[in-house]
């Protein structure tokens, strides 16, 4: 087959494009796909998890899944599809011991165990040699989460300097305040990866959220960020990627000028945890030094969807709210915008999803600002092959009292070399 070239530029004759299926691919028994298993992963906000009510169905790693808490307050996950003829336990009833699978009355505890079949002489003489598939669950920082992996490879669930020793009067807040995605997270139709790598993505900031669309980030301009924080001359000079103990993080250079005019120099600091985890600074205010307050999780549902799952440590609800709506299009939310809108001023939600269902990188052109996406995309790989030969990948951790820091937040930073040129440019702002 003729391939187009460089000098005609025609896509005439092009490869047939693809995507990478180590990156993006999370099914069972997918290279992804195990290697995500061996982590625990957020699957329902505790506060909106209700004991006693009825059972939510949600996706995780491309399997359908029931997430319920029974009378007793034990949170459980197991299949949706009931073990014994196959109905949906979507539909079925919480009791106080577990779940009741609406077609015939069979009853599973919070491990698959069969307690009761309704319909069976003595309640099911055989009962116990039934087993409802399951998956083990915990909650921690306002939220419950499940570990699909191999049983004898389990790690203890993973603790975050950002969230631990809650201050007077702080508490969680591990709920959208939306409510098709208050208990199960928010859901994107989309590969993971796609947002997860947003996030090791500056750059686009300093375009999408301003330059293209107007300033995106509330309070930008006033008690937010200087316009200079979104410069896209400057921006190549004001940016650094390192890795760190858990995966990578970037640290976004700006000058911030106080009310006596003294400026100080500042680094914007966001960092990647493998495999699926990063902590964001307060986007919707300046707050240097204050101690980073929330985690956030990208939890692939299947191959072209995701749900977003975070927790923040804070007094204020207004806190979670700001986080929640910091940025906005069109003074709106993107759920509340028509296509027109949406059209006129795209936010991270068009940008990621136009992408395709799951992006195509044989037709990618990578530059300089992917720096972060490539340092990741690597990462990530190794993740999946350390899985592949029999090693614990990065970040499994076996003592439930080892606490990892969080290196985001706003700091103080000394400026680099190329910072410092940077400033001579006329057209930088303070």
């Amino acid at each position: 087959m003729t391939t187009a070239t460089s000098d005609t530029g025609t896509g005439y004759g092009r490869p047939i494009p693809a995507h990478n299926a180590r990156l993006t691919e999370v099914g069972p028994g997918t290279p992804m796909g195990e290697a995500l298993r061996r982590y625990w992963h957020p699957i329902a906000s505790s506060e909106a998890l209700i004991a006693g009510a009825l059972p939510e169905r949600t996706r995780v790693l491309g399997e359908n899944l029931v997430v319920f808490r029974d009378g007793q307050g034990r949170p459980g996950v197991v299949f949706e599809r009931c073990a014994h003829r196959g109905a949906s336990l979507h539909y079925g009833r919480v009791e106080d011991d577990g779940i009741r699978c609406c077609y015939h009355g069979w009853k599973f505890d919070v491990q698959g165990h069969c307690l009761d079949q309704a319909l069976e002489p003595g309640g099911g003489l055989k009962r116990e040699k039934v087993r409802q598939p399951w998956y083990p669950v915990e909650e921690r920082y306002g939220l419950v989460f499940v570990y699909m992996g191999p049983p004898d490879r389990k790690p203890a669930l993973p603790r975050f300097d950002a969230l631990e020793d809650l201050g007077d009067g702080e508490k969680y807040y591990a709920s959208w305040p939306v409510p098709h995605a208050a208990i199960t997270g928010m859901p994107s139709d989309f590969n993971w990866l796609q947002n997860y790598e947003n996030a090791a993505d500056p750059t686009h900031v300093t375009w999408l959220h301003s330059t293209h669309s107007g300033f995106q980030m509330l309070g930008t301009g006033t008690f937010g960020y200087p316009e200079q924080f979104f410069h896209a001359p400057t921006i190549a000079d004001r940016v650094t990627y390192e890795r760190t103990e858990h995966g990578l993080k970037y640290i976004h250079r700006f000058e911030q000028q106080d009310d006596t005019g003294v400026v100080a120099d500042l680094g914007f600091m966001v960092e990647l945890q493998l495999p699926n985890v990063f902590g964001l600074p307060d986007y919707v205010r300046v707050s240097p030094g204050v101690r980073h307050d929330q985690v956030m999780w990208v939890v692939p549902s299947d191959d072209t969807s995701h749900r977003i799952f975070f927790s923040i440590r804070s007094t204020d609800p207004q806190r979670m709210n700001e986080f929640a709506f910091g940025i906005t299009q069109d003074d709106k939310q993107n759920y509340e915008m028509t296509e027109a809108e949406k059209h006129r001023t795209p936010g991270d939600t068009e940008a990621q999803s136009s992408q395709g269902p799951i992006t195509l990188h044989s037709e990618e052109t990578l530059a300089t600002a992917d720096r972060g996406v490539v340092m990741l995309r690597r990462m990530l790989l190794a993740m999946v092959e350390d899985v592949a030969e029999g090693r614990d990948p990065m970040n499994i951790e076996h003592d439930d009292s080892f606490v990892r820091h969080v290196d985001s937040g706003v700091l103080a930073v000394e400026p680099t070399e190329r910072t410092k040129k940077s400033r001579t440019a006329a057209d930088v702002g303070v």
